[in-house]
């Protein structure tokens, strides 16, 4: 017998792996490839990257991991789809299988999903992969390559390195450099170009002295930091759902210009706005700065109102990955969101390993006018003298309490439990036992006084293994949370109670004591401590398997464990402490009117919109197709593969990476960041770009007209410690950049876009430049710097914003997303809902119409004219101090005969003239 018992369990597991093929072939194939095959086989389509036409398909599973489980149906993802479990997951996505396919899914995998198909996914189509070792070749990505100054046929016609490599592109296509401009021009072009101000009166006898005069001009990091500003989409408003006034967001402009009239190395000004809170500081004056400069991660637009707080999240990360991408690298990063980038060597995976950086980074939290739904953004106290710093901070934190609370109160009184509430002011989300979706026959008491609510269930001792109480929650937001459980404790309860909880990283399953007496309040005792997602599984199931005595459920509580102390102060002030903030004891309309107090009285604070990292920061889950409940592999924080091959960064636990990655985007490993910026001031100064497409170093934008060069200037700005005005003043030193414009010529017809440089470009004043040089002309222009400009407009920039009396520069003018102050917008002013390193110029009629109508525009007029009139040469006082030069005498001759026609109105006639002039195309354009 010892012999035949091997050979009968042989016969026993082949008859059994038999039954288990034979279920497959008759059951499960047919309903796969009747509702499964069409978006998941070799035949038909791959969604998801998941293969159901083979076994290694559901084996490796797709972009959210293995399909399933095999003997474990609880945790198998495909179980969770056909069942609809989840709204956001749901397959197939046309119509819920049928009770009896599910059930068959189910005995199919609860039997250890046996499947006999063999096709290996070898032999699969591959799907196309971003070939990165060829990328990193690429022009863009290669380290920087150093070139020979090139030679030229005319030696004497450079200047500087910049004036060789131009030079040979031009004599290489057989044309010859435009002329020198004249130094009238060439005068007003630097002033404009470096300063964003008409020039003075005083004649120009040295270039260099000029240029460094102009470079060491506060005015220079007006003109210059709005070009970044423009690039980190700055407002002074959030826009989106709710336009709610930045208060705090000026103390940014005016960090970015002083850094640029500073000189701050453009390594040091990178750095500080993707962590300059988590650098260290010499003295609380750089401390402020470093606290400051982040508030670049935070301007973003932000849909407020977005009920899905982790898809709040994960938008707010798309656009500073987007905004990031673009400004500093050149890149859209946000289009490999939802999938590898269709053109550039940017994966999904890759995307998500950058934005563990920057989920772990907390800048949307709390609420912002007391609803549950609409969410404020993080402030900080900045560093001040004395006791006011500590104070200041005080006052952040009890403003975040009340927050909290008031989202707590609200979210939980559209759960249950209204009637206990108002006794004890319990934290977090509770679930009353009416809340249960119960499976057998559960009996309604309310025999125990000592009870969450109107009712408990209990199950009488009946039905042992049947019954079941499953509580499916929803929690505000992601994190670790103690699950609770209440119930009247008594001595016939049973002292084994199987509980299984469902969270974010399994299933956990419990054995609990009912015979123990609640430690929370007389009513919860803790089940234990486990990780939640927001829009994930939250699932509580009392279960009463393996019982013998009764099993009693009154609610549910989920507590974050960092309200747990909380909590207990306010319970025990609820009875008879004096020790805590009256804020734990406020009913929700109490805490609103709290709320708008604090904010009110905040908002003209030593504070900055720093972010600051996350209590939990760590890795995010890559999302299929982008959906935020779709999770995906979790996907280790890292740096952009094409640009990056070292090893994965070590951030410390709890931290956000942040430091970590401003690190290395500034290495000089790095070398696109170097080639970007490089390009944003050659376009700057000469029309356009080395690259044209300034905010696009990717496939779809254009390639360099003279890579060698920009790889020049690109390794000169980094030998320089990032030096932006070393830079400036080499490119205007040169003759390329002193070169005449054109409008017709060989030049021209050869080169119309002017890729070679072979002359200098036209262009039009910005509509900043327009404004302020109405108001420098007229001696109007305040030249300190400005600061909350926005405060006065109230909690939100949606009324018409007026510039009347305003007579800072612009740059220092409230930007209010989709509301733009019409002077400015009708001129192309950047867009400040995304990076603008490039501003669309038009010519469109409405501009003609206000420069004839604008009030402002004739007021200036008028303001130039009665300074004229004093004069003892109007027309030529006016024509110089509007244009730089005086009339010709044909047109000195026809505006003095139209000034002598206006007999007793001549100042009227005056001003007349003065409007036309500055409603010229002479002066509203640069040579």
């Amino acid at each position: 017998m010892r012999r035949l018992l091997p050979i009968a369990l042989l016969l026993s597991a082949s008859a059994s792996a038999a039954d288990g093929v034979a279920f497959f072939e008759s059951k499960v194939r047919p309903l796969l490839v009747k509702h499964c095959y069409e978006c998941h086989s070799q035949e038909g389509k791959v969604k998801g990257g998941l293969l159901l036409d083979r076994k290694e398909g559901w084996q490796k599973g797709g972009d959210a991991g293995p399909a399933l489980v095999p003997g474990q149906p609880a945790k198998s993802l495909l179980l969770h789809s056909v069942r609809y479990e989840d709204e956001d997951l749901q397959m197939p996505p046309k119509s819920k299988l049928p009770p009896e396919d599910i059930a068959t899914l189910e005995q199919w995998i609860q039997m250890g999903a046996p499947d006999p198909r063999t096709e290996g996914l070898a032999t699969a189509k591959p799907a196309k992969s971003i070939d990165i070792e060829s990328a990193r070749q690429g022009w863009a990505y290669r380290p920087l390559q150093k070139a020979a100054i090139p030679a030229v046929k005319d030696k004497a016609w450079p200047r500087n390195d910049i004036d060789a490599f131009i030079l040979a592109e031009i004599e290489a296509k057989g044309l010859q450099p435009a002329a020198d401009a004249d130094l009238r021009t060439l005068k007003r072009r630097l002033s404009y170009d470096l300063t964003g101000l008409p020039p003075d009166q005083s004649g120009l006898s040295d270039v260099t002295d000029y240029v460094e005069r102009l470079l060491q001009s506060p005015a220079f990091g007006e003109k210059w930091g709005r070009h970044w500003l423009d690039l980190a989409r700055y407002a002074d408003s959030n826009g989106g759902d709710r336009n709610y006034t930045f208060f705090q967001a000026w103390r940014y402009r005016n960090y970015v210009i002083d850094a640029f009239n500073r000189d701050k190395s453009y390594y040091d000004f990178i750095r500080e706005q993707i962590a300059g809170d988590l650098m260290p500081s010499k003295n609380d004056a750089q401390r402020r700065e470093r606290m400051i400069a982040p508030t670049f991660l935070a301007l973003g637009p932000k849909m407020l109102t977005e009920r899905d707080k982790e898809k709040l999240h994960l938008d707010t990360v798309d656009e500073q990955l987007d905004t990031i991408g673009k400004s500093m690298l050149g890149l859209s990063l946000g289009c490999a969101r939802c999938h590898d980038h269709k053109f550039d060597p940017v994966s999904q995976r890759g995307y998500y390993a950058l934005a563990g950086f920057m989920r772990s980074t907390e800048i949307v939290m709390g609420t912002r006018n007391g609803c549950v739904n609409v969410a404020s953004w993080v402030e900080q106290a900045l560093p001040q003298p004395g006791p006011a710093y500590a104070e200041l901070k005080t006052r952040i934190a009890r403003l975040e309490l009340a927050m909290r609370l008031k989202v707590e109160r609200d979210f939980m009184e559209t759960v249950g439990g209204k009637k206990t509430l108002n006794k004890l002011p319990l934290a977090g989300v509770i679930y009353d036992e009416s809340a249960a979706e119960l499976i057998g026959d559960w009996k309604q008491s309310n025999l125990s006084k000592n009870r969450f609510g109107d009712f408990y269930i209990r199950n009488d001792k009946q039905g042992q293994g049947i019954k079941k109480a499953v509580f499916r929650g929803a929690l505000p937001e992601t994190g670790v949370y103690e699950v609770r459980l209440a119930y009247p404790a008594k001595g016939n309860c049973d002292k084994r109670v199987p509980i299984a909880v469902e969270a974010f990283d399994g299933v956990h399953e419990i054995i609990f004591d009912q015979t123990k007496k609640p430690s929370i309040g007389g009513l919860f005792e803790p089940i234990g401590r486990f990780h939640f997602e927001k829009g994930g599984r939250v699932n509580v199931i009392i279960g009463t398997q393996g019982t013998k005595d009764h099993v009693i459920v009154d609610a549910v509580q989920f507590i974050s464990e960092k309200d747990i102390e909380r909590e207990s102060m306010a319970l025990a002030m609820a009875n008879g402490s004096t020790t805590g903030d009256p804020l734990l004891m406020m009913d929700s309309a109490s805490l609103t009117k709290e709320l708008t107090k604090q904010i009110d009285a905040l908002k003209d604070a030593e504070l900055a919109m720093t972010p600051r990292d996350f209590a939990d920061s760590g890795d995010v889950n890559l999302r299929v197709r982008g959906e935020v409940t779709q999770l995906g592999p979790k996907v280790p924080r890292n740096f952009l593969s094409v640009l990056h091959k070292g090893p994965a960064p070590k951030i410390p636990a709890g931290s956000s990476g942040r430091l970590q990655l401003a690190n290395w985007l500034t290495s000089k490993d790095n070398a696109l960041l170097d080639r970007v910026i490089v390009n944003r001031l050659w376009a700057q100064l000469f029309g356009r770009g080395i690259v044209s497409t300034v905010d696009n170093f990717g496939v779809q934008g254009e390639k360099p007209t003279h890579p060698a060069l920009l790889d020049h200037l690109a390794a000169k700005f980094r030998a320089s410690g990032g030096s932006i005005k070393a830079l400036i003043r080499e490119m205007v030193l040169s003759r390329t950049y002193q070169l005449a414009a054109e409008g017709k010529s060989q030049r021209v017809s050869a080169d119309p876009e002017n890729k070679l440089f072979a002359r200098h470009s036209y262009r039009r004043l910005t509509a900043e430049e327009i404004r302020d040089s109405l108001l420098q002309l007229t001696g109007e222009l305040k030249s300190e710097q400005a600061k909350a400009t926005a405060l006065t407009y109230g909690e939100d920039l949606d009324d018409l914003m007026k510039l009347d009396g305003f007579t800072h520069r612009s740059v220092y003018l409230p930007i209010a997303r989709n509301n733009l102050a019409p002077d400015l917008e009708i001129f192309d002013a950047a867009n400040p809902e995304m990076t603008a390193g490039d501003r669309p110029l038009t010519t469109v009629p409405t501009q003609a119409l206000y420069l004839l109508n604008s009030p402002f525009l004739q007021k200036q007029g008028a303001t130039l004219a009665q300074q004229a009139y004093a004069q003892a040469d109007p027309v030529t006082w006016l024509h110089e101090a509007i244009l730089g030069r005086g009339p010709s005498a044909t047109a000195a001759k026809r505006a003095n005969d139209f000034i002598n026609t206006a007999n007793d109105d001549r100042e009227k006639a005056l001003a007349d003239l003065a409007h036309v002039l500055l409603a010229s195309t002479e002066f509203l354009f640069l040579e």
